[in-house]
């Protein structure tokens, strides 16, 4: 990611002045995160922000609402105008201030444009955070939000349990010891025999493949489809009679009218909840405040042993990946010896989630109220009002309202952070008739639900669901579509897109298939309406994006194989899809090709070379006749008897061999000139006929993966 989180900006320790703005690299939050402050001291305010700052980057956000308060989150007024601020505005509270509603909208309105001016921020900052993200709130056990329904979880995980033993046993344990609660029984996984024959029942029904309706698990505490529970029998470990019992219990809850909506709703799956099938970042905010204690916890704990899960079976990554955020942890993660369901999941995300790119921020009022190994995992701390300052540094001692110390293991030293304004409205704990205002038409009925249209089915991450119009037809395929780039030693680097079908049966099998060929910008990222889909192959999520990255790595390169013609002429090769015709007439009007342009400059040369060595013989012949003449005058003392020997005749001599050796270089320059001016006319005289095939099969190195995502063809 290019830009870190903007939290706010430093605080001078002396002035409280405020200084250069503070950004926080995302990646910091690879080793987690504590919000620490009392009621007052802008925690909620700082959490909010920080939330608005990963959605702005990309990274979606899971947050768990105990109290209400993060459904603020879905207040955006990209207007920032009196009138949208109208509608959330507390009529009780206004008037308590002597105010009408509207006049304190418009304080509300003309407060939060003045707050991010203040800060840099806009209206346009406002709409693109709207754009950014996809934000729902829901209510598990409630229709006043979007219904969630935990209790479809008794659908057994598409990976099975394959690969993720523990986790899913985990998961089972929750549920069982979850459901317990409900019927205000206090049960331990490992110790509880109404705990251990739950899960036992439930595991039975997903190994063999089948999801266990609540119908049949209750049915089944009476008769379960095996004899023993561990190495006794089921009638000396839980007496028939007893069972009852608890089916009784069990069954009065699965009666009671109000119990319904704990069955409605969308699925709880994780990837459904951060991101929308086109890929954006989802806000996904399960509010919990409406239910008790037990239901809190139940909730609370299956959300998050799905998502140390789903964790686990995410590939490894440097960058963050997603944030699970939690408001106010105190109870669900309490010091030893206290253990609810809540707290194995939690330490086993703050341990291992890193890895993943998983990152875990948790709040809190006090510190001491958490387990002592797991704030030994939590690497960025920000800490407001309600510390003991004598037992920290005096940095603490300079925090106040929406100022807080920042201990970061990854700065060199701590620093005081003024948090920024929210882009978001904060008024206040939302309740269950604003909920269902804000999520009203995004409430699914189990009626509605069986006419809505078909959806992709989700992906395992991190794959983003791309669409592709390539027949015209209503049933989508799930294919692997594939970007490349390739060096080829005769014709350099090229970049390509296909797509490959994945209906085989493994990822070694996807690249033997024939490729789709396709324009890249052709693809897209939503679905028409009334598309169906295929079903995606079963080994997609236990092989991943590993498999598919290790097929395309091992057997990429040998589908890349070219057959291509080659001149042995121009010693030039064709173009992928160049016929012989095309080809050639490519040849001639670039005159020869390469091997041509090597000819005429070999011409050229050999012109020059001759050009000097006429003017050389033009010179020799002059100073030949120079030295003949020399040798005349000098001679002529022979017919007067002054001179008795014959002198100049070894220079005139000496200069004629010389002319003759430079004539002979003129001629051997004539002939070569000649042949080279043949061979460009034959250059130049291209006949397809003597074109040659060549397979050229580029190195593994010289294959690079750019891009690889799952696309629907259709």
């Amino acid at each position: 990611m290019a830009q870190g989180l903007y939290l706010g900006k430093l605080v001078d320790v002396a002035s409280g002045a405020l200084g250069a703005r503070l950004d926080l690299d995302p990646r910091d939050l690879l080793t987690h995160g504590l919000i620490v402050g009392m009621t007052g001291s802008g925690k909620t305010g700082l959490a909010v922000a920080l939330i608005e700052e990963l959605l702005r980057q990309g990274v979606p956000v899971l947050a768990i609402d105990p109290k209400g308060d993060l459904g603020n989150l879905l207040l955006l007024f990209d207007d920032l105008a009196a009138p949208s601020f109208e509608p959330w505005i507390d009529a009780d509270a206004a008037r308590r201030s002597g105010q009408t509603v509207a006049s304190a909208a418009q304080d509300a309105a003309s407060a939060w444009r003045k707050g991010l001016a203040d800060w840099g921020l806009s209206a346009a900052d406002v709409q693109a955070l709207r754009s950014a993200r996809d934000a729902t709130i829901y209510t598990p056990g409630s229709t006043s939000g979007v219904p969630l329904s935990v209790l479809q979880s008794l659908e057994p995980p598409s990976g099975g349990f394959a690969g993720a033993e523990e986790e899913v046993r985990d998961e089972i344990a929750s549920i069982a010891v979850g459901l317990l609660g409900l019927v205000g029984i206090e049960a331990d996984a490992l110790q509880s025999r109404e705990a251990i024959l739950i899960a036992n029942l439930i595991e039975s029904a997903w190994r063999a493949g089948r999801g266990l309706s609540l119908e049949a698990l209750v049915t089944g505490i009476a008769d379960p489809p095996f004899e023993k529970l561990g190495a006794l029998p089921l009638e000396s470990v839980y007496p028939r009679k007893e069972r009852l019992a608890l089916m009784m219990r069990l069954n009065n809850l699965l009666a009671s009218p109000s119990f319904q909506a704990w069955r409605e709703g969308e699925p709880l799956e994780i990837e459904r909840l951060l991101r929308t099938p086109d890929g954006r970042p989802r806000l996904s905010v399960v509010t919990t405040a409406h239910l008790s204690d037990a239901e809190r916890l139940f909730v609370t704990a299956l959300l998050l042993e799905k998502v140390k899960t789903w964790m686990r079976r995410q590939s490894g990554t440097s960058a963050l990946r997603a944030v699970v955020y939690m408001d106010e942890i105190f109870g669900y993660f309490p010091p030893h010896p206290h253990n609810p369901p809540t707290k194995k999941p939690l330490l086993t995300l703050l341990k291992q989630a890193r890895a993943q790119g998983l990152g875990v921020v948790l709040a809190t009022q006090n510190p001491v109220d958490l387990d002592y190994k797991g704030l030994a995992n939590i690497g960025t701390w920000l800490v407001g009002t309600g510390a003991d300052a004598s037992s920290v540094s005096a940095l603490l001692a300079a925090t106040r309202q929406r100022v807080f110390l920042l201990h970061d293991v990854h700065r060199p030293a701590p620093c005081l952070l003024h948090s920024r304004w929210a882009m978001s409205y904060l008024r206040g704990p939302l309740t269950r008739d604003e909920i269902e205002r804000l999520m009203a038409g995004r409430v699914t009925t189990p009626a509605a639900a069986a006419s809505v249209a078909a959806v992709a089915p989700v992906l395992p991450a991190p794959f983003r669901a791309l669409y592709l119009k390539q027949y015209g037809g209503e049933l989508a395929d799930a294919h692997l579509f594939v970007k490349y780039a390739v060096r080829y030693k005769e014709l350099g680097e090229r970049t390509d897109v296909r797509a490959y079908s994945l209906a085989v049966s493994g990822p070694a099998e996807v690249l033997e298939g024939e490729p789709v060929e396709l324009d890249e910008q052709a693809l897209g990222g939503e679905a028409p309406a009334g598309l169906r889909f295929g079903d995606l192959p079963a080994w997609l999520s236990s092989a991943g994006a590993k498999g598919l990255e290790k097929a395309l790595k091992e057997r990429l390169p040998d589908k890349l194989a070219v057959t291509l013609l080659s001149d042995p002429v121009t010693k030039s090769m064709s173009n992928p899809g160049e016929d012989r015709a095309a080809f050639a007439q490519r040849l001639s009007a670039g005159g020869g090709g390469a091997a041509a342009e090597k000819l005429r400059e070999q011409i050229e040369k050999r012109r020059r070379d001759l050009s000097l060595k006429e003017q050389e013989l033009s010179g020799r012949k002059q100073e030949k006749w120079a030295a003949i003449g020399t040798a005349i005058l000098s001679n002529i003392g022979l017919f007067t008897g002054r001179k008795k020997t014959i002198s100049g005749a070894s220079g005139v001599l000496s200069k004629n061999r010389m002319e003759n050796t430079v004539e002979a270089k003129i001629e051997l320059l004539k002939q070569e000139l000649l042949e080279l001016e043949f061979q460009l006319q034959a250059q130049s005289d291209v006949d397809p006929q003597r074109f040659q095939d060549a397979q050229l099969v580029p190195l593994r190195t010289a294959v690079k993966i750019l891009r690889y995502e799952i696309v629907w063809v259709y």
